[in-house]
């Protein structure tokens, strides 16, 4: 249903541009139409322009009718600057309906309504402020050898991330900003995953307009068993959203790969030069990863999987993409990851990773509610 709103908006903004050229036509005056009179008085007669001013007026109603074309063109075309021919249209078609409320006020009333369009589109822009940082003292990291026998793009991918030595990881506090889309809109968000690692994590999503919290959730999966806190309910004891956390869980371990080889019970499979299977533990079972890795620099781009969705469609493709900014150096630096379902076909979450803290104590604050 969401998807036809673009094409609505369309329709009814070219509509209301069309619209407005019979004002053009009226007040210059062209013709004659009927329920657009043409006269020389606006605001109910209190102010006489005479024939040439109501010619510049007769403008407005022309350069409003050609910015909604443009704006609709521009929807249509996906290009972002719709929203300020758009913005621009619904001020000068407002004027020129206020001038002449008695035969305007309708199309007054659709660009008030078009302006909080407007405005909503602007206030899904504007990215939120990061949460505050995680303060709790943390251990230091220790180090453990790379281990031996590991598949030729595995073993590449660890050696340009940490050489010789991989770091040992107990709890990770993972910080960031980007999109979230719920029910077909795009919001800008900001989130905190807490990790313990191998083990469990909590989720806290917000998302936001103009830069405020609208929507919250709460994401728990603990001793084996998920709870889902969303705007709209609470989800839990499901077997199937719990198998779907724990693939979230060792997914978003990609953030800080290294817990892949500290666990004995994930183990890597070869497959061919740029991609291994990532098998992982669940309960006494295992979940498998298809992995694959930039042929160019070897760094991990793509973990794939079958998920459960809900107990409607059961289990579907589900994939997250990577990619790494580079420092000054050329080297890896901030991660973005980019998560969808088959079904979807373009990402419903995007998460640029802005801070990670390591091996602090997240005993307590992993089951809490909040930032």
């Amino acid at each position: 249903m969401l998807r036809i709103l673009p094409i609505i908006l369309f329709v009814l903004t070219l509509i209301h541009g069309l619209i407005h050229f019979m004002g053009w036509v009226a007040y210059w005056p062209l013709a004659q139409i009927q329920d657009l009179p043409y006269k020389t008085t606006l605001l109910a007669g209190r102010i006489d322009l005479g024939g040439t001013g109501m010619r510049a007026y007769s403008l407005l109603w022309l350069l409003a009718g050609l910015g909604f074309i443009a704006a609709a063109l521009a929807l249509a075309f996906k290009q972002p600057i719709w929203t300020v021919l758009m913005l621009v249209s619904v001020l000068l078609s407002m004027v020129a309906g206020i001038l002449d409320w008695a035969a305007s006020f309708r199309g007054v009333l659709f660009d008030l309504v078009l302006l909080l369009i407007v405005a909503l589109v602007f206030g899904l822009r504007v990215q939120p402020q990061p949460f505050p940082a995680y303060r709790s003292p943390a251990e230091p990291v220790q180090t453990m050898p790379l281990p031996a026998g590991l598949p030729e793009p595995v073993e590449k991918f660890y050696r340009r991330m940490h050489g010789d030595e991989i770091p040992v990881y107990q709890s990770a506090v993972i910080s960031g900003r980007g999109t979230a889309r719920f029910m077909g809109i795009t919001f800008p968000a900001r989130l905190r995953f807490t990790h313990q690692v191998g083990q469990g994590y909590r989720h806290y999503i917000e998302t936001t307009l103009f830069g405020l919290p609208i929507l919250k959730v709460n994401e728990y999966y603990l001793d084996g068993h998920t709870r889902l806190e969303l705007p709209f309910g609470v989800i839990e004891n499901d077997p199937g959203v719990d198998s779907a956390a724990n693939q979230g869980l060792w997914a978003e371990t990609a953030a800080y790969p290294a817990a892949y080889l500290t666990n004995p019970r994930v183990r890597w499979e070869a497959v061919d030069g740029t991609s291994a299977k990532l098998y992982v533990p669940f309960g006494e079972d295992e979940q498998v990863f298809n992995v694959s890795f930039d042929p160019d620099t070897g760094l991990i781009s793509r973990i794939e999987t079958l998920r459960y969705r809900d107990e409607k469609v059961g289990f579907l493709r589900w994939w997250g993409e990577f990619s790494f900014a580079r420092d000054a150096l050329g080297e890896p630096g901030q991660l973005t990851m980019t998560i969808t379902w088959e079904d979807e076909g373009s990402p419903w979450l995007v998460v640029t990773v802005e801070n990670i803290l390591f091996n602090s104590d997240v005993s307590s604050y992993i089951r809490q509610k909040g930032p």
